[in-house]
């Protein structure tokens, strides 16, 4: 091998890998960018959810007591009419 056969092959790789620093560069930007509008738009969201009117609960325990016993003198009265 030669030295001119060392020098291009050194020279290639060296193109190489700037090609491939450029673009892992390139990729860290586009990376700190997202992370950048990743907290932006936690912070929007936590914004809006301080603000934002409880949500409505559903129906309590007593509400359910009241319709199960509701619903068990009418199936005892039926019962009954019916023998």
């Amino acid at each position: 091998m030669s030295y001119r056969d060392d020098a291009a092959a050194h020279a290639g790789r060296a193109s190489s890998l700037i090609d491939e620093i450029a673009k892992l560069e390139h990729q860290k930007v586009a990376h700190a960018a997202t992370e950048q509008r990743l907290e932006e738009a936690k912070r929007e969201l936590s914004t809006l959810q301080a603000h934002a009117p409880a949500a409505p609960r559903g129906p309590g325990a007593a509400a359910h007591l009241l319709v199960f016993g509701a619903t068990a003198c009418v199936s005892y009265l039926g019962y009954t009419l019916l023998i």
